[in-house]
């Protein structure tokens, strides 16, 4: 397998996803043809005292928290220290301060860790918060693709680790489950993509309510053909209404289970990772977590080749993760 690939296409995925994140799908479908970065971070609709969070800092080609949480789960496993909830929250804070130290500020994301790396809450607090939430945020799922290619035996419970840290909350723990079962399906199995909704059924301890989401993603039919009745199966009421963020848009709001179900329909409908990424913008919302992590897995199945060379050029930390690349390439050929 190569690190770097999966690497490098999740945070093209996400960096690319970043400059339209949280526009209405119809307004990309209209203003994005991939072709060239576009930067709207300032058309994003929130509050004025709201906005400063997604444009203050910003430049073009950064990547951001999906990449640096997927970073610091990556090097929670490389360490081969125990994995758990203090490890990974301990990855990340240090990934989180790294970027400060390189480019003298925080990297735009982060959710509610915003208010622990800010010192406004503690951990427990955080976890309080997203524990009981009907949606929680889409973060364990976000980061959780490099625990795909760990040992099956141990997939399952480093996701639900993995959610914990931050998400104790049984759709983001099940959301980090099904992520990592695909992951471990496509880049290590080799496995038919029209197959991962059953894998994940397969493999993952499913309530109720996922299960009825996901059979209902299932019979999606291919992109050109969705309607706005299947938007709303996979992304839930058209606009996004409140609490599910942003709303007053169409698209996939920051959500744990609508993020999952929206990565499950594209990656079974997708044949490349430049296709998946195009996709993934289109679907509206919080786009650069679906970019990231489809791109991320199929970058890692197919290899970057198709990949516009605009994109890998001007895409942040290449190097950095060539570095990354060479020590995880060594643990994982040994641990797998």
């Amino acid at each position: 397998m190569n690190i770097y690939n999966i690497l490098l296409g999740t945070a093209i995925g996400d960096a690319f996803g970043a400059g339209v994140e949280f526009q209405d799908r119809d307004w990309i479908q209209k203003n994005v043809d991939f072709s060239e970065f576009v930067n709207v971070r300032h058309l994003i609709k929130t509050e004025k005292d709201k906005l400063k969070n997604f444009t203050e800092n910003y430049k073009a080609w950064d990547y951001t928290d999906d990449t640096e949480m997927t970073i610091g789960v990556l090097k929670a496993l490389i360490s081969q220290e125990d994995f758990n909830e203090a490890l990974l929250v301990k990855k990340w804070t240090e990934e989180y301060e790294q970027g400060i130290a390189k480019k003298g500020y925080g990297r735009n994301g982060h959710g509610s860790m915003r208010w622990y790396y800010s010192g406004e809450k503690t951990i427990e607090e955080i976890r309080s918060f997203q524990k009981d939430r009907p949606n929680p945020g889409n973060a364990p799922a976000m980061r959780v693709v490099f625990l795909g290619l760990m040992q099956p035996e141990l997939i399952n419970e480093y996701a639900k680790i993995n959610a914990t840290a931050t998400h104790p909350n049984i759709n983001a723990i099940l959301s980090s489950q099904c992520i990592a079962r695909v992951a471990e399906f496509l880049i290590v199995k080799k496995g038919n993509r029209k197959d991962i909704i059953k894998y994940c059924f397969d493999t993952v301890d499913l309530n109720d309510e996922y299960k009825s989401y996901l059979q209902k993603v299932a019979v999606i039919d291919s992109f050109e053909k969705i309607t706005l009745k299947d938007y709303e199966v996979l992304c839930g009421s058209q606009p996004i209404e409140k609490p599910y963020f942003l709303s007053g848009i169409k698209g996939v709001p920051s959500d744990s289970k609508f993020t999952t179900g929206c990565v499950l329909y594209l990656l079974k409908n997708c044949k490349s990772p430049f296709e998946v990424l195009k996709k993934s913008i289109l679907i509206g919302g919080d786009v650069d977590s679906l970019a990231s992590i489809t791109t991320g897995i199929l970058s890692g199945v197919y290899g970057i080749s198709d990949i516009p060379q605009f994109m890998i050029d001007n895409v942040e930390g290449k190097e950095y993760f060539k570095l990354l690349a060479d020590e995880a390439e060594s643990f994982f050929s040994n641990d797998i």
